[in-house]
């Protein structure tokens, strides 16, 4: 086997990787939910947020970052993600933790290179964002509570999407003052995050405020308000992108209101509007992108695909209205709709890859 075919099968390991740490990153919160089912190996219902920050995500991001720069040593961030995501589906989380701060560790030096490489706004935004990630997973590794790191680990997610939209969005060429307005409006939210620590009331609610004039930017400035009249993945992308927008100041609101609690029902409403309503919008809308790029197989579109969309945001308001009425079994059945949604989606996915002829072109949104 020569070494292109060992870097394809070990791609592939890692892919398979990201999904396996999402698949068991939605079962753990199911178990947070009250649901029990026998597995071969233990899971700590309390390894739900780690898996879905680095056993999914972080893998997925590293991994699309490394194939980018076709560099042997950017694979060690997603390789260390693959063995912490082991750890952690075996119950070992703190051991796992180890491998979460050498794989951000080295997405940070990824992203550092990528600045190197092109040293323009939305590079700095991402890399920003690797490093919310590597703090939070420091505060991890030294026992902090969750509450107290979970706005680092927002961070991650948020800020990569923030540089990718705005990379995306040249087509729009925002004014210069628009951009750096973008740009100073992501770093004070940034520097009110790290505030939480000190002054965790006040700091919330500046940073909900810089999180609704973000979101407000977007809606503005997003290529999205023009594709939206467009058609198939394009429109539907542009769908997904405002109704995260959306979800974005519905967060900003409720953060105004409540602050961010150490947990309960507003605490779980906050976390899952961002994780559900708004990184998970995300994904739907740039799985025609970032699928081609790491399979370099392009997704055919379907209707279908409307149906997770409706599911996901629909159960998600359900999960909203539960905890905002302190009903638990009400939060429950949303959260179960969630996953359904997010399984109808991966499973269109497949069957379109598997099943359908790849169309000639993918779109750009």
């Amino acid at each position: 086997m020569n070494k292109t075919k060992l870097l394809d099968l070990f791609f592939g390991i890692l892919l398979v990787t990201a999904g396996m740490g999402l698949l068991l990153g939605l079962y753990t919160g199911l178990i947070r939910m009250g649901l029990s089912m026998p597995t071969a190996f233990e899971l700590d219902a309390m390894a739900h947020g780690p898996l879905m920050i680095n056993g999914f995500l972080a893998t997925l991001i590293s991994l699309e970052r490394g194939a980018a720069l076709e560099k042997l040593w950017s694979y060690i961030a997603p390789f260390s993600f693959f063995l912490a995501t082991l750890l952690l589906m075996t119950g070992y989380v703190y051991v796992g933790g180890f491998f979460l701060l050498l794989g951000s560790l080295f997405l940070v030096i990824i992203m550092g290179y990528l600045c190197y490489l092109q040293s323009v706004v939305h590079h700095y935004i991402m890399a920003a964002g690797a490093v919310t990630l590597l703090i939070g997973n420091v505060l991890f590794i030294l026992n902090a509570p969750v509450f107290e790191l979970i706005g680092w680990w927002i961070a991650f997610p948020l800020l990569t999407i923030f540089g990718e939209r705005l990379e995306m969005n040249r087509i729009m060429r925002p004014p210069k003052k628009a951009q750096h307005l973008f740009a100073g409006l992501i770093t004070a939210w940034i520097i009110s995050l790290a505030i939480i620590h000190c002054h965790r009331d006040f700091a919330w609610l500046v940073n909900s405020l810089f999180l609704i004039g973000i979101a407000v930017w977007l809606i503005r400035f997003d290529v999205a308000r023009r594709t939206i009249k467009s058609r198939e993945w394009t429109r539907y992308s542009a769908w997904c992108l405002l109704t995260g927008y959306g979800w974005l100041i519905i967060a900003g609101i409720l953060g105004m209101i409540y602050g961010l609690p150490a947990a309960g029902y507003i605490y779980d409403a906050l976390l899952h509007i961002f994780f559900v309503g708004f990184v998970f919008s995300m994904i739907f809308a740039h799985a025609s992108i970032i699928i081609p790029s790491l399979t370099g197989e392009l997704v055919p579109w379907s209707r279908y695909f409307y149906m997770p969309f409706f599911l996901l945001h629909g159960f998600l308001l359900i999960r909203v209205v539960g905890d905002l009425l302190y009903v638990t079994e009400i939060r429950i059945w949303g959260s179960y709709g969630n996953v359904a949604a997010i399984l109808l989606f991966l499973g269109g996915i497949l069957f379109q890859l598997t099943f359908r002829q790849p169309t000639p072109a993918f779109s750009q949104t």
